[in-house]
């Protein structure tokens, strides 16, 4: 998280996303509690939050944009935890020269083994 929460702090804001973007699993309708919810960035601007269902085991993303009140979220299917998507969600962005050392890097390759 970009900012560090305190307990109640940190309830709450878990509740005001329950309430405010998603009270109910998607897939399976299951209700969410403060739990299934983890808050993977928080700052001035948007709060990143994960979703996840204990009973269906799916897994949702939202973006919650506070200065006009909007959410947006998605479905995710993903092998990463929720805290490795927190870590990967405050890097820095890729360049495009580290992109394009990355393609030919494996344009070079016979086959890509992973």
């Amino acid at each position: 998280m970009v900012k560090s929460l305190n307990r109640n702090n940190l309830s709450e804001k878990k509740q005001f996303f329950i309430d405010t973007i998603a009270k109910f699993c998607d897939k399976c309708g299951n209700p969410y509690n403060k739990n299934d919810l983890e808050i993977i960035q928080d700052n001035n601007i948007s709060s990143i939050i994960h979703f996840s269902c204990p009973k269906c085991k799916s897994n949702h993303i939202a973006t919650f944009f506070k200065p006009i009140g909007i959410s947006n979220r998605m479905p995710i299917n993903t092998d990463l935890d929720v805290n490795e998507i927190g870590r990967y969600a405050a890097m820095k962005e890729t360049s495009v020269d580290e992109i394009l050392e990355i393609y030919l890097y494996l344009k070079e390759r016979e086959k890509i083994l992973l």
